[in-house]
């Protein structure tokens, strides 16, 4: 599945994660990103910078036409002044006692449209499993899909075994943004996912480069081959292996250097070899921070 902009323009093969940036400085690296190159901007309802791509596209920074603009629905609020305010989907809020999920998640959906200035978003995806809830906030999603509303809706930290739930309820997910690194490969999401139709976006793919959790010879080996920094020779082995990397970076110069990847690939041996450093490392594992997992 290739994704494009509602002008008809590919997403590039990197997306920008964008948090925790807020307000000017998310609208000013909004910017930047676009003259770039950038076409997709990942957010979600409790990251606080909805706002800030709101004025990046109220100031012309961007033609919203061109941009991809992804968000997700999360299990709590970033603002005060919502009406729903509390937490959401968990049998034990007295807000989900009060409120149906189809309320909280219309109310949502409505308050990013309001926030990123826009009549649709190019994305929405239900930001973990939620036990007990994540099946009716997809039959929100599809509901508020067939409105015109969401262009695309999908998941995020979701296994196989949650996926296939969705199945039963409707359309498959056109996107699972999930946590992979060299040292946590996921190999049988990946797969399962690729059969499926299913784009898999990848968060925190630098992370473990900059904690120093990664064997950098061989990452070094390769870069040197190529000319390309350690970075580079990440987000090409995520994209190689039929991924978004959503890399997140605040600075121009970053942002150049994580989008030079597109004249070069790597071979089949060299990705074996990136992900020979697996082990099963995960970096959110199944607790309350991230349910269902």
């Amino acid at each position: 599945m290739e994704l494009k902009t509602v002008s008809g323009a590919p997403i590039r093969l990197v997306g920008l994660g964008t948090f925790p940036f807020q307000g000017e400085m998310m609208a000013n690296i909004i910017q930047d990103a676009v003259e770039v190159g950038y076409r997709l901007f990942d957010t979600a309802d409790d990251y606080r910078g909805e706002s800030g791509i709101g004025m990046a596209i109220n100031r012309h920074f961007v033609n919203r036409h061109d941009v991809f603009l992804q968000t997700k629905i999360s299990n709590d609020t970033a603002y005060a002044d919502e009406p729903l305010a509390g937490v959401y989907f968990n049998p034990l809020s007295k807000f989900m006692r009060r409120h149906t999920v189809s309320e909280v998640v219309n109310e949502k959906v409505h308050n990013s449209l309001r926030k990123m200035s826009t009549d649709y978003l190019d994305a929405v995806l239900i930001h973990y499993p939620y036990p007990g809830y994540y099946e009716e906030i997809w039959s929100c999603l599809q509901d508020l899909k067939s409105q015109g509303k969401i262009r695309h809706i999908g998941v995020s930290n979701f296994s196989i075994r949650h996926i296939e739930v969705l199945r039963a309820h409707g359309e498959l997910p056109s996107i699972n943004e999930i946590y992979i690194s060299p040292i946590g490969t996921k190999e049988e999401i990946v797969s399962y996912a690729l059969r499926n139709g299913i784009q898999i976006m990848t968060y925190s793919p630098l992370m473990d480069l900059t904690r120093n959790n990664l064997n950098n010879n061989i990452l070094t080996e390769i870069g040197n081959k190529y000319g390309k920094t350690l970075s580079q020779i990440i987000l090409r082995w995520n994209i190689d292996r039929g991924c978004i990397p959503l890399a997140k970076t605040k600075y121009k110069s970053r942002m150049i250097e994580n989008m030079d990847v597109e004249n070069f690939k790597l071979t089949r041996e060299e990705i074996d070899k990136i992900s020979s450093m697996n082990r099963d490392f995960q970096i959110l594992k199944e607790s309350r921070i991230c349910p269902g997992l």
